[in-house]
């Protein structure tokens, strides 16, 4: 875990995972680990680019913070990284959407943590195989039937969901040390 800004001792009801970027996806599941919502990167296409809708990503990020409180959500965003062969100005819009997301949910007074992808891929895409998005998308698929799936760019979906359940394990791991 890269960065933690969260409050381990308290119960949460409600982890959201959220994967970057103009593909992305926010997944937001319960305390159960039960499937409560999914929601595609808001995006609006401009020319030939897509650019995010920080104001719709806020207000979908706002109505989980409202209706479960604050204190009781906890968020898992994913850590840029900048990977082999993506050009520089993908990086920086990577770089920008990640900033403005942790932003959003810092202004917002809640919990969060930021998870670099080879730690929290590790620990969830219990699949093997060499395709990262084919793992994603199969060990997604067996902890939530009710996760549309469908098409391989869901891979973001079941990113943002393995990110979500990441977020729920860790917390609940911090809660139980700390208890010792």
């Amino acid at each position: 875990m890269e960065h933690s800004e969260e409050r381990p001792t308290e119960l949460i009801d409600c982890f959201i995972g959220i994967d970057p970027g103009v593909e992305g996806a926010v997944v937001v599941l319960g305390r159960q680990s039960e499937l409560i919502a999914v929601h595609d990167m808001p995006v609006v296409k401009s020319g030939n680019r897509r650019e995010l809708m920080v104001r719709e990503l806020a207000n979908i990020l706002d109505q989980y913070f409202s209706q479960y409180g604050h204190d009781k959500v906890f968020v898992t965003l994913e850590k840029h990284t900048p990977r082999p062969g993506q050009g520089i100005s993908s990086q920086c819009k990577l770089a920008r959407i990640c900033g403005i997301i942790e932003g959003i949910v810092s202004a917002f007074g809640v919990s969060y943590q930021i998870a670099h992808p080879r730690t929290w891929s590790k620990v969830m895409r219990d699949v093997e195989g060499s395709d990262v998005k084919t793992r994603a998308i199969l060990s997604a698929s067996r902890r939530w039937s009710d996760l549309d799936l469908s098409k391989k760019k869901h891979h973001n979906r079941a990113d943002a969901a393995l990110l979500a359940e990441y977020g729920r394990i860790y917390h609940d791991t911090a809660v139980e040390l700390q208890g010792q």
